[in-house]
């Protein structure tokens, strides 16, 4: 069965990226952007394709993050 690599946020898990195995191994943005990920302390899992769901981080911290600040 096709796996597929996929990024998951720290705070929920929810998966906010992925990329079909073998070319996760070999896609030099991929492995960038992963490494980035990785040492912001996402977590990195293989899935089975037909697993795959994108998620939606519905966190109090990602809420704030993205709050602009008026005073």
């Amino acid at each position: 069965m096709d796996k597929i690599q996929v990024i998951k946020k720290k705070c929920c898990g929810a998966v906010f990226a992925g990329c079909c195995e073998p070319e996760c191994y070999t896609d030099s943005d991929w492995l960038k952007d992963l490494k980035k990920y990785v040492k912001e302390g996402c977590t990195v899992e293989m899935i089975e394709k037909g697993q795959f769901n994108w998620g939606k981080c519905e966190c109090v911290q990602e809420k704030n993050k993205n709050q602009i600040e008026l005073f």
